[in-house]
């Protein structure tokens, strides 16, 4: 591709964005609807003026490189003193739970695909983390009770990191051609182990060089050293054989909760930092969906729109709830009331990190990648419309908002 080429596709990709925020605003819908109709449109299905194929090297700088900072950003927002309140059913629902969902999903995408079993889990597996760039702007400034809304933001940052992983090993196993079930099981839990001991060895390192104590040698420079952690976790990781996302979460979490560690920021580093993260993982957002309805296969999703209906509704309507319930139960800690679990229920929106997986699975080659990316797609439009628009109703109804505005304005409140 020419530079001339690339400069073009990435200012149409920039006035997209723009113009699918000003209209989401203006209609009050959620954003990443406009973004995949108005991928979708100047796609190659339509106008054809983006032409971003999902396996190209743009599309995957953005769901790797890109998603990762999504993640980065999620882990620094969220506070250890409250997951502590709720550690056990975030625990459960972060890795059982998304293995769960994924077996659940998957045992009705075998049938209804008639595809082999590993890749009905696999495609399980691609739609069973929910979407922090979703949730996180939906119930952060919310009156949703504090503990429910900590909840929510925090198991859709957890659970996208595992997922990833779940749908990574999965993903090596048919490319192999390796049958064995043990062997996914086996990549699973050594991509946590590996993924896990980097993510924090490079959340440590990054904390300490950030800080203002005498390690911080790039305390001026904290968006600079952020963004260079990052991206070479993601390639240590991933040629380690681990997962860049969930690293790349862990180093996210623990910078963003470096006093544990008896470190402290100044407050402009900080506020330099955060800024920088959440510009960066906004503008990659945006990208994710208009690159995703751009690659929409419409022929596709028209042969398997049955099918894809099937399996949407099994995640939404049985996966979720039988997930939520046996996660929730075993936590007595949580106090865990039955509309606040009916309402969890119905928040599992998908988004950002299933998009990025399609486009990764994509790049590696995976067979049946258009049918992936047409019920991902379909899950997105669904969800956002099924679940995002009437969040706020139906915490309402359940008697979940707070009476006074300035008792749970902040999410991040107790």
């Amino acid at each position: 591709m020419e530079t001339e080429d690339v400069l073009l596709t990435l200012s149409l990709l920039l006035s997209a964005a723009l113009a699918a925020r000003f209209l989401a605003s203006l209609m009050r819908v959620p954003e990443m609807l406009v973004l995949l109709a108005l991928g979708a449109l100047f796609g190659p299905s339509v106008i054809d003026v983006i032409d971003v194929p999902l396996d190209s090297l743009g599309a995957q700088l953005i769901f790797t490189l890109g998603v990762s900072m999504i993640l980065f950003y999620g882990g620094l927002n969220l506070s250890l003193p409250i997951l502590r309140k709720v550690w056990v059913g975030l625990t459960m629902l972060a890795l059982p739970g998304v293995v769960l969902t994924a077996a659940v999903t998957g045992a009705v995408a075998h049938f209804a695909f008639d595809l082999d079993w590993t890749a009905a889990l696999l495609m399980g597996a691609v739609l069973a983390p929910t979407d922090p760039a979703i949730l996180i702007p939906l119930f952060i400034r919310s009156r949703l009770r504090p503990k429910l809304a900590q909840t929510v933001i925090a198991e859709s940052a957890l659970n996208d990191p595992t997922g990833a992983v779940v749908a990574l090993a999965l993903a090596g196993v048919l490319i192999s051609g390796d049958s064995s079930i043990a062997t996914p099981v086996e990549e699973f839990v050594i991509d946590l182990a590996i993924s896990t001991l980097l993510g924090v060895v490079a959340g440590v390192l990054l904390a300490a060089t950030v800080s203002s104590h005498r390690a911080g040698i790039w305390r001026e420079s904290s968006a600079a050293a952020m963004l260079m952690v990052v991206t070479i976790s993601f390639f240590s990781l991933d040629s380690a054989g681990g997962s860049g996302y969930l690293g790349a979460f862990l180093a996210g979490l623990i910078v963003g909760n470096m006093e544990q560690l008896g470190l402290a920021m100044h407050a402009e580093h900080e506020r330099d930092m955060k800024e920088f993260a959440a510009n960066l993982s906004d503008l990659v957002t945006l990208f994710v969906f208009l690159v995703l309805g751009a690659n929409i296969p419409f022929g596709v999703l028209g042969e398997n729109l049955l099918p894809a209906l099937a399996v949407i509704a099994a995640l939404l309507l049985v996966a979720r709830p039988l997930t939520v319930y046996a996660c929730t139960l075993p936590d007595k800690g949580g106090g865990w009331t039955h509309n606040e679990r009916l309402f969890l229920c119905w928040t599992r929106e998908t988004g950002v990190v299933p998009a990025a997986l399609v486009g990764v699975l994509a790049g590696l080659g995976v067979p049946n990648t258009e049918l992936y990316a047409s019920v991902v797609a379909l899950a997105v439009i669904l969800t956002l419309v099924l679940q995002a628009l009437p969040a706020r109703w139906l915490a309402d109804r359940l008697g979940l908002i707070e009476p006074s505005p300035g008792v749970a304005s902040d999410a991040t409140g107790v």
